[in-house]
């Protein structure tokens, strides 16, 4: 390498370095660092997303059919719904009911509201809607469960079936 091409080359070597070293006496962080999120902030935004599946006004129902044990009851299923919890669906449910529901958790749905609820004999029917959250074709974004409620032998509402 001739004179002149070595003195360029070490005049932008030099340069390279008093540039890179420039900034080593500030020590405040880029804002631009991305903080690893702890196990609570993924939790706490886990639990935001899963109430705004849950969008049902609780404080708002009003129907003379439905008794605050049956809304304990549908408030736990709809909770195991919106959380894909299979053990906690089983808890709201009859302990009769078995397995037969479980299909219903493989469709992510937000619920809305509730509509009035009906009496049947002697079961009390209480239609749950929502719009279902997956965009199949043929099939309406609007979605619909009824929770059939039964009294047991001590008296306690049960839901007995979801349709």
């Amino acid at each position: 390498m001739n004179k002149p091409a070595k003195i360029i080359s070490i005049l932008i070597l030099s340069a390279s370095v008093m540039a890179g070293c420039g900034n080593q006496g500030t020590t405040d962080s880029s804002p631009k660092e991305k903080v690893p999120a702890t196990p609570e902030a993924v939790e706490a935004s886990q639990v935001s997303v899963l109430h705004s599946l849950d969008e049902i006004k609780w404080n708002e129902v009003k129907d003379p059919l439905i008794e605050d044990g049956m809304i304990t009851k549908l408030k736990a299923a709809i909770a195991a719904f919106v959380s894909k919890d299979l053990d906690q669906f089983h808890a709201a449910l009859a302990s009769d009911i078995g397995t037969g529901h479980d299909y219903l958790l493989d469709q992510p749905v937000k619920f809305t509201g509730i509509e009035k609820a009906v009496k049947e004999n002697g079961r009390i029917l209480i239609p749950v809607v929502g719009e279902r959250l997956t965009k199949e074709e043929g099939y309406s974004p609007d979605i619909r469960y009824t929770f059939y409620f039964d009294k047991d032998k001590d008296g306690a509402w049960q839901i007995v079936s979801i349709d």
